[in-house]
């Protein structure tokens, strides 16, 4: 049988972002790899819930992946939201996508605010 518990991890929760500017070179760090100078090896984490709310006017996309501007590499396909609206991507919602460096996101339309929690692994 397949065991589950080999890869968990220990579940974090980002800060409160508001995205307050559009487009790929104005991508916002959601949630950074933990930085600890004693680390041994690489933690890396996987993306498990992001909530927010659009207030961007409109309905916009949200691209969540790594790096900024033409570094950018998305990880994930586009999440869909509506203006006005809250919104919760839970994990069965979401692909398994395991991230080895900061994660990024910027918004198609500007005023989205967003919150992430991961499975930090390591």
């Amino acid at each position: 049988m397949l065991d589950l518990m080999q890869n968990r991890g220990v579940r974090l929760q980002g800060g409160v972002i508001n995205m307050n500017l559009a487009g790929v070179a104005n991508a916002f760090a959601i949630f950074q790899l933990s930085n600890f100078g004693q680390m041994v090896g690489v933690k890396t984490f996987r993306l498990k819930r992001i909530k927010g709310i659009s207030a961007a006017g409109a309905n916009t996309d949200i691209h969540i992946g790594t790096g900024v501007g033409a570094f950018f590499v998305p990880m994930l396909p586009a999440l869909h939201t509506f203006n006005g609206l809250n919104f919760d991507f839970v994990e069965d919602d979401l692909p398994e996508v395991e991230f080895a460096a900061d994660m990024t996101c910027y918004p198609d339309i500007a005023n989205v605010t967003v919150q992430v929690e991961v499975e930090e692994i390591g």
